[in-house]
């Protein structure tokens, strides 16, 4: 039999070739949370509807309770870019404010690094 070639024998190892390939795509682009989930949050969400769109987050940066009464916290998210259908390499870490566990801000982890000290002067009536 060592002479005899299998007509089908490559047909089956391109197809199968093709479906591990295809399932390792599907299971990793399902297990990385890329920036596209971002255009789910509105400001006012609650901290369940949040989660609800975007996931569990990937930390709690911080909470904190002011000399008001007003709570404040921050989750982070680690979010892959993709561009041209291909991941990046390294995720961008987005920050969500919370004020009375409700969502105010969100961006790029200190995009507003300058107002970071004065987030307890902030009140919203």
């Amino acid at each position: 039999m060592a002479g005899i070639s299998d007509p089908y024998g490559s047909r089956r190892r391109k197809a199968r070739a093709t479906f591990v390939t295809a399932t390792l795509i599907v299971s990793l682009g399902a297990g990385c949370a890329t920036t596209g989930k971002l255009m789910n949050l509105e400001l006012q969400q609650s901290k369940q509807q949040v989660q609800a769109a975007m996931g569990k987050p990937t930390a709690a940066r911080g909470s904190m309770a002011n000399k008001y009464g007003q709570v404040v916290e921050v989750w982070e998210y680690a979010l892959y870019k993709t561009s041209d259908d291909a991941f990046t390499s390294s995720p961008t870490f987005y920050w969500l404010y919370f004020y009375n566990g409700k969502l105010v801000q969100w961006g790029e982890a200190g995009d507003w690094k300058q107002e970071a000290d004065r987030i307890y002067e902030i009140r919203f009536d």
